[in-house]
């Protein structure tokens, strides 16, 4: 993993002209079945206090055109002037009435284009204790809630070596950093949300994508922008997850060249978990 620059790379939120198309997005995953898309398991209250204090910090500094911080004797009030939005809590973190979102940290995740995770670690254990994922690329919220980093990421092709001893790791993600790292993966369409369970009634063939469908099947390289912050204090670490589309047929001659490498070089397992084992050979096509 590398360190964040202290550059516009190296801020933890990134608001971009599709701010207000990601905030849609969670607004839909909000009004299918939030349940879905956000899940809790001993998610201590210390940790929570400092994660969310640690965001809106962020979005001030990050963004002080865009957020404004007010208090009164009664309560914290966060001001987002993009959208219109007030969030007031009280000084126990508790949102106050009259609010669509199940906790602070919630509605914290909703004012962001990023996804957000938070791991707790005691001792020799750990555990994921908080999801807000609302772009889900083809995994539940549900299915890695409470478990520790071996078991969310025994699905991983290639993690074997990584999660056979991953204690120390875990031990630099809260004490030090923070770190970001990509991801990335081919897509056949722009969909932010391909949560593994369609919603009633959409049709499923669209829902999960990833199909082919000859030779002008769309692709596009879907990234993930994450970073990791850690909080010693409380023994845990914020993870972001930003997605980003990149159309294959507009990249540029050395980003082909790199893709076409990246996949050439792949396992059969890890063509499997990205789901491109049917289409290396119209990737290599597009990519030549």
């Amino acid at each position: 993993m590398e360190k964040a620059a202290q550059t516009i790379d190296g801020m933890v939120f990134q608001i971009d002209d599709c701010y207000e198309h990601y905030l849609h997005n969670k607004q839909a995953c909000r009004e299918e079945d939030i349940k879905k898309y956000y899940c809790e398991k001993i998610l201590w209250t210390n940790t929570l206090a400092a994660v969310n204090w640690f965001i809106i910090q962020r979005l001030l500094k990050e963004y002080p055109d865009d957020f404004v911080l007010e208090k009164t004797h009664r309560y914290w009030q966060l001001g987002n002037k993009k959208t219109g939005a007030i969030l007031r809590w009280n000084m126990e973190n508790e949102l106050l009435n009259g609010t669509e979102y199940i906790s602070l940290f919630d509605a914290l995740c909703c004012q962001v284009q990023e996804d957000m995770a938070i791991c707790q670690v005691n001792r020799d254990e750990d555990w994921v204790a908080a999801i807000h994922l609302c772009a889900p690329n083809h995994w539940a919220p549900a299915d890695k809630i409470g478990r520790p980093f071996d078991a969310v990421h025994a699905s991983v092709a290639g993690m074997e070596k990584t999660t056979k001893h991953y204690g120390k790791m875990l031990e630099s993600l809260v004490n030090k950093g923070p770190f970001s790292r990509f991801a990335w993966g081919i897509s056949t369409d722009i969909r932010l949300n391909h949560h593994p369970e369609a919603p009633q009634g959409a049709d499923r063939d669209e829902w999960y994508g990833r199909r082919a469908k000859g030779t002008q099947t769309n692709l596009y390289v879907r990234t993930e922008r994450q970073t990791l912050i850690g909080f010693p204090g409380v023994n845990a670490f914020l993870f972001t997850i930003r997605t980003y589309f990149y159309d294959i047929d507009t990249l540029e001659t050395h980003e082909k060249m790199a893709l076409a490498s990246a996949i050439n070089s792949m396992s059969a397992a890890s063509l499997a978990y990205k789901g491109l084992t049917d289409k290396i050979k119209m990737l290599r096509e597009r990519l030549a």
